[in-house]
């Protein structure tokens, strides 16, 4: 008897096992569910016109600071009214469709979890266009949101960075586990995490409100205060090198909100002086009204074979789970 059970005990495991090997290849197998990707329910005659137009130019628009151009997010079209099982499980899906009614909608998790749709209606082209620009703003937000969301419920957290930035800066970061403690400085800190042949870093550090609202010259002091600090602290192997914003483009840079907190977001490239690394970067002063000061984090990726987008992804994640305390 008590070997039957044994038996039983050990063949639930191991269908467990193959249960949950079979859920990671069918993820790995299936491409609706690769990062950034928007599945699109859409009449090829649609695509084909200005309505397809229009989506490609809001979802797959070029990520800004990115010389190599990748979107911000990989479109899947079907134009088909079968709706594919594994298209199903799309984490963000956009339907498009002919009908009398003018209407957007927005159901959750209807096939899988974390899973958003949004099917917008009309009855000819110019309605469903006229609905997709209304739409589209708040569409976008939720889609890079929710992605945004699923990184960080991924992430296992160094607890032990975490408490330490807690002390050094009064913010609470979800730091992963990968990213390792690099140079510290009195008010100063670089993270660290190797990505196959480059590295993910992140620098922390702060700013006084004077000296980023100094004669109303945002772009100008961000920018200002960045190539001081990597001055001082990210130096290049050859003699005299250190880290510079390019100077070829100009960033861009918008306000935004982190964890309800005003914050500026600076996007574009760097490079180094007197040498020739060089890769994408982004840039969020968020504002801490309790001290007035600016908590600065500044994610940079080098890595001459792996897709920047997906390295910058990541590093903006976890960014925008910052929390002063």
């Amino acid at each position: 008897m008590k070997k039957t059970i044994l038996l039983l005990i050990s063949f639930c495991l191991l269908s467990c096992f193959e249960n949950e090997k079979e859920k990671k290849e069918l993820v790995a197998k299936n491409p609706y569910l690769n990062q950034n990707s928007v599945t699109v329910l859409i009449p090829q005659s649609l695509w084909n016109g200005k309505v397809g137009e229009k989506i490609r130019e809001t979802f797959a628009a070029p990520i800004t600071g990115l010389h190599d151009c990748e979107s911000v997010f990989t479109l899947m079209p079907i134009h088909t009214n079968y709706f594919p099982s594994d298209a199903k499980v799309s984490r963000n899906i956009l339907i498009l469709s002919s009908s009398f009614k003018t209407q957007t909608t927005h159901v959750k998790n209807k096939y899988a979890e974390n899973q958003n749709i949004y099917t917008i209606q009309g009855k000819n082209q110019e309605i469903l266009l006229n609905q997709l620009q209304l739409a589209s703003k708040e569409i976008m937000n939720t889609f890079y949101n929710s992605e945004i969301n699923l990184i960080l419920s991924k992430n296992k957290i160094n607890t032990k960075l975490q408490k330490q930035i807690k002390k050094q800066f009064s913010v609470d970061i979800q730091i992963p586990t990968e990213y390792k403690k690099g140079l510290q400085g009195e008010n100063f800190l670089w993270l660290r995490k190797e990505v196959g042949s480059g590295y993910n870093n992140m620098l922390i550090y702060t700013a006084s409100f004077s000296a980023l609202y100094n004669k109303n010259a945002m772009v100008t002091n961000s920018l200002f205060i960045r190539n001081q600090v990597s001055k001082k602290y990210v130096l290049g192997k050859t003699e005299g090198s250190y880290m510079i914003t390019e100077q070829a483009y100009y960033p861009s840079f918008h306000t935004t909100e982190i964890q309800n907190k005003l914050a500026y977001e600076m996007r574009g490239n760097w490079e180094f002086h007197k040498d020739f690394m060089n890769g994408p970067y982004v840039n969020f002063a968020i504002r801490d009204n309790k001290r007035k000061r600016f908590i600065i984090i500044d994610g940079f990726a080098y890595n001459p074979v792996h897709s920047k987008k997906e390295l910058l992804f990541e590093m903006e994640a976890i960014i925008k789970s910052t929390k002063i305390l």
